[in-house]
């Protein structure tokens, strides 16, 4: 594939090529609404069931109370914590490639947390009692129990959730105020009231390219610190083979390693569906390639086959199951 070159890709070029993503929608788009509410209503019809029935429908049993709704936030979670992660610590870097690939993986990242944040109030079965997770001052002077991990998920989503959006605004605004330059009737409204006022004056970009120095410092090292937080979920169950100092880093190996193949996997159609391919080349592939090598190379050893090198020695001793409970006849 050719590449583009050098010279036609200006920043008027660009600003152009962005702002005619932003027309009137297709058919294409219609169709994709249209599939996307179908599922949604699928999803509020289970909901229900699972209200009038209970958590037995999801798998939850006993010994088993932390069953699919969980997994399903530490996925979301994961592919959120690693979108702002990529884009962070490339701009600590200086990568000038991630100029293509860094507004993907952060909006990625905010879509993302969304959605994990709704699968704690899933599982715990009574969602209209959501706000007792929240420490909120009351007249019994009754808090939750800050031993639970559903409040460790709060407090990691509500973090993360704030430092990302605003790490997202902070840099769509010189965005927006582009596209505002170039837009007509009430979309040129719209942008001018969300770019701020901003002009691209020089006093302007002092103060922006310090803040988002500063956001882009402090969300690397929240995104380790709080998916190590999600890791204890698991890891404070007293079960041989989970109760380990290992999960930490290997949740957040794990979750950078998939946001990576994610940002990559939806810069694909993007790229195709949005006729951007003079803006996004094999270059930048290559490179999310390359990171997504890196990152994975912290995981090959909990992945390795049995008896290769890195694999975890420790196992859980003889007869006890994944469960905690003896493999013999009493344990069933």
């Amino acid at each position: 594939m050719a590449e583009t070159s050098p010279s036609r890709v200006s920043y008027d070029f660009v600003t152009r090529a962005i702002a005619r993503t932003l027309g009137n929608p297709g058919k294409g788009y219609y169709a994709l609404l249209a599939l996307a509410i179908a599922l949604l209503g699928v999803g509020i019809v289970c909901l229900l069931f699972l209200l009038r029935y209970g958590l037995g429908l999801a798998g939850y049993s006993h010994p088993v109370y932390w069953a699919v709704y969980i997994t399903c936030f530490v996925f979301w979670v994961g592919i959120a914590h690693s979108g702002t992660l990529i884009s962070a610590i490339l701009f600590l870097f200086r990568s000038g490639w991630r100029t293509a690939v860094y507004r993907t993986a952060e909006a990625m990242t905010v879509f993302a947390v969304m959605t994990a944040g709704l699968f704690p109030l899933i599982h715990i079965g009574r969602q209209w009692y959501f706000y007792w997770l929240i420490p909120y001052p009351n007249e019994r002077g009754l808090w939750p129990n800050f031993k639970s991990p559903l409040i460790w998920d709060e407090f990691a989503i509500g973090t993360y959730f704030t430092v990302s959006t605003v790490f997202l605004i902070m840099g769509l605004i010189p965005d927006i105020a582009a596209v505002r330059d170039v837009a007509t009737g009430w979309r040129k409204k719209l942008y001018a009231i969300t770019a701020l006022g901003w002009r691209g004056t020089n006093e302007q970009w002092r103060h922006y390219t310090r803040g988002y120095l500063y956001l882009a410092a402090l969300a690397t090292p929240l995104v380790l610190s709080v998916h190590s937080v999600v890791s204890w979920d698991f890891a404070m169950a007293i079960v041989p083979g989970w109760h380990a100092t290992l999960f930490a880093p290997y949740f957040v190996a794990g979750a950078i390693y998939s946001g990576v193949a994610m940002v990559i996997t939806l810069l694909v159609p993007i790229r195709k569906l949005f006729h951007l391919e003079e803006l996004i080349t094999v270059h930048h592939f290559e490179n999310l390639a390359k990171l997504c090598l890196l990152t994975g190379c912290p995981t090959a050893p909990r992945t390795s086959p049995p008896g290769s090198v890195g694999m975890p020695t420790s196992a859980p001793p003889s007869g006890i199951g994944p469960s905690g409970r003896s493999g013999g006849p009493a344990g069933r």
